[in-house]
């Protein structure tokens, strides 16, 4: 079966991608357009391959298979793609605004502009206050932010995020959760975002790919892709916000059964 061409508009293409280790093919016959300025959130069960996937898409796995392309820079002294973690990876010996000038470092920047480009997404993230701050006197969640805020700053085409918010508790989880549906709005970057939180895709995303395995002989694939056609704004309050959880639960739900099977 012949893979469909790339959308003329796309800033990141996949195609027929094939992803594995050692010989054990992980992922297989991937197909993803991602849309300038476009949220697609990525889900599956444990172990399917959702930060595989993602590694692949940035240009750090090269595929067995199958071809991505990203976009190049949008413009002179920005990046094509950058990325936050599941843990925000700050240097302790730098303080915010410095490890947020981080990524400009090798963009050909004087000092000045290296500050005011820092300051910009400090002030996105509402963390221009601390921008003098050392990383420890910082919450989980302000460190996580200074992260996002040091991805932003090269002016990515594509913002990558592997659950970024996974490590947080229930409650700063939330804000966070809140202040990204913000932050999107503002921000020109396309994001892919990997979660195992059903419920944070459908609240963040355009669109959620689920990648799920047939069975467990199989490599996992694309089961799915949901778009989420509901209003950005008090979305989680929507009368469809439940009907499309619970249509993705489903669908992961058969690939944790398979998973689970014994051999």
């Amino acid at each position: 079966m012949t893979s469909p061409s790339p959308a003329a508009d796309a800033v990141l293409s996949a195609r027929g991608v094939r992803l594995g280790f050692a010989g054990d093919v992980v992922l297989d016959g991937v197909d993803l357009d991602v849309a300038p300025r476009e949220f697609v959130a990525v889900v599956g069960a444990s172990g399917v391959g959702k930060s595989t996937l993602l590694r692949a898409l940035a240009g750090l796995l090269t595929p067995q298979h199958g071809e991505v392309h990203l976009s190049a820079a949008g413009e002179p002294a920005s990046r094509a793609w950058s990325m936050v973690f599941q843990a925000p990876r700050l240097f302790p010996w730098r303080r915010v605004r410095a490890n947020v000038e981080l990524g400009l470092e090798g963009l050909g920047l004087s000092r000045a502009e290296r500050r005011a480009r820092a300051m910009a997404p400090l002030e996105l993230v509402g963390l221009a206050p601390l921008a003098e701050r050392w990383p420890r006197t910082l919450s989980g969640g302000q460190q996580q932010r200074v992260g996002i805020a040091r991805a932003l700053a090269v002016k990515p085409r594509v913002l990558f995020m592997d659950e970024p918010f996974s490590a947080l508790d229930a409650l700063t989880r939330q804000r966070l959760q809140g202040e990204l549906a913000e932050l999107r709005r503002r921000s020109d970057a396309a994001i892919v975002f990997v979660t195992h939180d059903i419920e944070e895709a459908v609240l963040l995303a355009d669109r959620v790919v689920v990648l799920a395995r047939p069975d467990e002989h199989t490599p996992a694939g694309v089961r799915d892709i949901v778009t989420i056609d509901l209003p950005l704004d008090q979305r989680r309050a929507q009368a469809g916000f439940r009907d499309h959880v619970q249509r993705l639960e489903r669908h992961i739900g058969v690939a944790v059964t398979h998973e689970e099977t014994p051999s």
